[in-house]
């Protein structure tokens, strides 16, 4: 019997429920490798946004990015190296492409994009899902949460 290889797969979308339903079926379709699941939000960077207060102001899309990098980084080291150290299958969702996309939508520099994730290690297999359009920003996703917060309506 041959050891599993570790995979990390990144799954991309505009819409957090598209999103992680593809996940959970990309999930149950490598259920034998005991795929894991790594989503936005897990060091708990975001939730202290939502509680801030309003002299907090208005975060930039520059300033998202940045606490995405740091939220990923911190699944990086907490969810996704170990799982991989076990040989496990990985997938992360969303992961750099979601992130970069918002970043080039809101006329971010692509230079600085690709240096902002270059931690990142490339994925063995990468999905970009595209939503049904009457949901394409609409759900609790990083982009979703990005945009609730930049509107200034």
């Amino acid at each position: 019997m041959t050891a599993k290889q570790p995979r990390l797969i990144s799954v991309d979308c505009v819409n957090g429920q598209t999103l992680m339903n593809a996940a959970r079926k990309l999930g149950a379709a490598h259920r034998r490798d005991k795929a894991g699941i790594s989503a936005w939000g897990a060091s708990g960077i975001f939730d202290e946004l939502i509680v801030a207060e309003p002299e907090a102001g208005i975060p930039s899309v520059r300033t998202l990015l940045l606490l995405y990098a740091a939220d990923l980084a911190f699944r990086l080291r907490w969810e996704i190296r170990p799982a991989l150290e076990e040989g496990r299958l990985v997938i992360a969702a969303p992961y750099v492409a979601t992130a970069m996309a918002l970043g080039q939508a809101a006329g971010l520099e692509p230079e600085w994009l690709t240096d902002l994730f270059y931690f990142a290690p490339a994925p063995s297999e990468h999905h970009v899902i595209q939503p049904p359009a009457r949901q394409s920003v609409a759900g609790e996703g990083f982009v979703e949460f990005a945009w609730r917060r930049l509107d200034t309506h």
